[in-house]
């Protein structure tokens, strides 16, 4: 046998077929010499091996055919000539039946199917199966479905003996009910099956039993029931199993008819799956006096499903950790860059240079601070982390007051019109949310439209579905660009999150996953129409707020603390990082406030203790220890009501907890200006 490759470890192990796959000539196969195959087979091919539940994996335009031990005992004489070979040259005797399903399965969609009959020639001659399966796609490395996954157990055995148990229920119960009724029992009926059958009256005693059902009643609990005994008493010496069964068979004589499926049996001998069917008993008269019960074991079945759920987690885990891996690398050249602009900047300022060069250094760093807080903005709102904080808005009036900050988004040669309707309704919304989501859509309106054109904004009253089929009131808003318009391939997947089209360092691919999770949060919809060199238009269905608008942006301002700087005043600074502030410090005393530092909240509460006039407090909001910024100013507020309190923070979810306008919260990074805005002074 030739020595085998490296690139081929992952064909390790696997029993026969995977020895078989290590010897076998791959010349004529239509997946190739294994070395060859990608990343995504590998891993599955890997998992099945090592796997003892049958399954396979069928890849490529051909669906070249390869699974495990498991797999081959279910294809017969077909092993193992099967293998490496066409899926439908294999199974071309069912293909009719289960080529609509690998068809959905090669689109995208996940296909389940139980105790699905087919007819099949594996031991040279037609025999009816069938068999329960799910069908996974599997994609390659670009995000296309390159293959399936099939997990498969076979339940022909089964379905037979659940149908002759079924004929055998309906006949049984029909002469058992027959027998009762005349006060007696048909003991060669019940005798004569392999199906658990009890019969008890009101008082929990056996009016019948069959020997199937009195040996699985030794076998699990240890006692051997006989007619005349009380369940109940039988199972004294076991009060959970004794609880157990009660729990069951009084619902059945309190009336119920049911099937259930329940897990019987002492832990120290053995526990088991039944599927258990109740029907009442009652005499000639209609009056009840008992119920009888067929029950048949499961427990193959249940233990089947249950490694069917595991084998196909396993599967999802792995492509989780492989889209995982993608987005680690996107994320770290992102934020690489950021950081290169940062590195190559305060070396360059270090060194003697022109005022002009050195404002140009500033200018393209303070432009890369604004991409990287963008960037965690994005990442936060994606993993729905943000604290949401949805208010009614005047949808009109918003965007009015956000048009001059749209426009600066965009470039010359595009014109920009707002079309709305009178007396739009109000929605209820997280209004800085809603700004990032037409920053993104307007940005990407922008680079559609390379050399200029038209957005237009519009926005109307609408009646539409909801999603219990009902009419609900909604606020449609459009943004249509003119530009280059999107192929089908591209708008299959532009939710996809860090999925992008533009060059490297030019979008993060969170724009429109941001847009689509602000939808959702805020209860409505997203859907975006596109054709190529005729524009995209997205639209949002934004739900009708009842409740008065609050003020539109830029109407409303905290009262100031002073009007003139900090001028002097005292200010307690609160921040566990040295860094931070330290820098900090230095902008505070920029706007005139004196400066006391404490590093943790038991040394900011001791600063408030010891006598100290403070003026306003500034607290980080998450700092090491047991107390959090938010903590220490509820308990500042407790302990001096009047004195004001900012918190700053880097992770807005820090402080979910906080009420609707308990405290003014600045997020970081911040400017000069936005510091003094918070602290309600003014730039000295």
């Amino acid at each position: 046998m030739p020595a085998r490759s490296p690139a081929a470890e992952f064909l390790d192990g696997g029993g026969g077929v995977g020895a078989l796959m290590r010897s076998q000539d791959w010349s004529k196969s239509p997946l190739g010499p294994p070395e060859t195959w990608p990343h995504p087979l590998r891993t599955v091919v890997g998992l099945l091996l090592q796997s003892r539940f049958p399954m396979f994996v069928a890849w490529g335009e051909e669906l070249g055919f390869l699974y495990n031990d498991s797999y081959a005992e279910i294809l017969g004489a077909k092993h193992p000539g099967a293998l490496g070979n066409r899926f439908q040259d294999i199974w071309s005797e069912i293909w009719a039946d289960i080529s609509p399903l690998i068809d959905a399965a090669m689109s995208g969609e996940s296909i389940y199917r139980e105790d699905l009959p087919l007819v099949m020639n594996r031991k040279g001659y037609d025999e009816q199966t069938w068999f329960t399966f799910s069908y996974s796609p599997v994609r390659d490395e670009s995000g296309k479905v390159a293959g399936m996954f099939c997990a498969v157990s076979e339940t022909t055995r089964r379905v037979l003996a659940e149908r002759a148990l079924r004929d055998l229920n309906e006949t049984l119960e029909r002469r058992v009910s027959e027998a009762l009724a005349q006060r007696k029992l048909l003991a060669d009926i019940v005798e004569g099956t392999e199906a658990f059958v009890q019969v008890a009256d009101l008082d929990y005693r056996w009016l019948a039993i069959n020997k199937a059902a009195a040996d699985e009643f030794e076998h699990i609990f240890g006692v051997r029931p006989k007619v005349g005994d009380s369940m109940l008493e039988l199972l004294a010496s076991q009060p959970e199993q004794q609880a157990a069964v009660k729990a069951v068979w009084s619902r059945a004589l309190g009336g119920e008819e049911f099937v259930e499926i329940g897990e019987f049996g002492d832990p120290r001998r053995e526990r088991r799956f039944y599927e258990m069917r109740y029907n009442t008993l009652r005499e000639s008269t209609g009056v009840r006096i008992g119920a009888y019960q067929f029950v048949y074991d499961v427990t193959a079945r249940i233990l089947d499903q249950e490694r069917l759920r595991k084998t196909e987690e396993a599967l999802r885990q792995s492509q989780k950790l492989e889209s995982l891996g993608r987005l680690t690398g996107g994320v770290a050249h992102d934020f690489n860059n950021l950081l290169a602009v940062f590195a190559n900047g305060l070396q360059i300022l270090e060194r003697d240079m022109t005022a002009q060069q050195r404002e140009r250094v500033h200018a393209t760093m303070r432009r890369a601070l604004t991409r990287g807080t963008g960037l965690t903005h994005q990442l936060l709102a994606f993993t729905r982390r943000q604290a949401i904080n949805p208010e009614p808005i005047d949808l009109a009036l918003h965007l009015q007051g956000m048009r001059e900050m749209l426009e600066h988004s965009l470039r010359g040669g595009i014109r920009v019109e707002l079309v709305f309707t009178s007396e739009l309704w109000p929605v209820e919304i997280d209004a800085g949310e809603f700004e990032l989501s037409m920053l993104n859509l307007f940005a990407n309106a922008r680079d559609a439209m390379p050399q200029g054109g038209v957005i237009t904004l519009q926005a109307r009253n609408v009646m539409k579905a909801a999603g219990d089929g009902t009419q609900a009131e909604y606020v449609e808003l459009s943004v249509a660009d003119t530009g280059s318009g999107m192929p089908t391939e591209v708008l299959e997947r532009v939710f996809e999150p860090f999925f992008t089209t533009k060059e490297v360092g030019k979008g993060s691919g969170l724009g429109l996953p941001q847009v689509y999770g602000f939808a959702q949060q805020s209860g409505g919809q997203i859907r975006i129409d596109s054709r190529m060199e005729a524009g995209t238009t997205v639209t949002l269905l934004l739900p009708r707020s009842l409740r008065t608008p609050v003020a539109p942006v830029g109407t409303s301002f905290a009262p100031p603390l002073h009007g003139d700087g900090g001028l002097g005043r005292q200010l307690l600074l609160v921040e566990d990082d040295a860094e931070v502030a330290a820098l900090t410090r230095e902008m505070l005393i920029h706007l005139g406030f004196n400066v006391i530092h404490a590093a943790s909240s038991d040394a900011a509460l001791g600063a408030l203790a010891n006598a100290r006039s403070i003026d306003i407090v500034f607290s980080d909001v998450m700092m090491a220890g047991s107390v959090s910024g938010l903590e220490l100013a509820r308990e500042i507020r407790r302990r001096r009501p009047g004195l004001p309190v900012v918190l700053t923070t880097g992770y807005a979810g820090a402080a979910a907890g906080m009420g609707n306008a308990e405290f003014r919260l600045l997020l970081k990074p911040y400017s000069l200006e936005a510091l003094a805005d918070a602290l309600s002074v003014k730039v000295r």
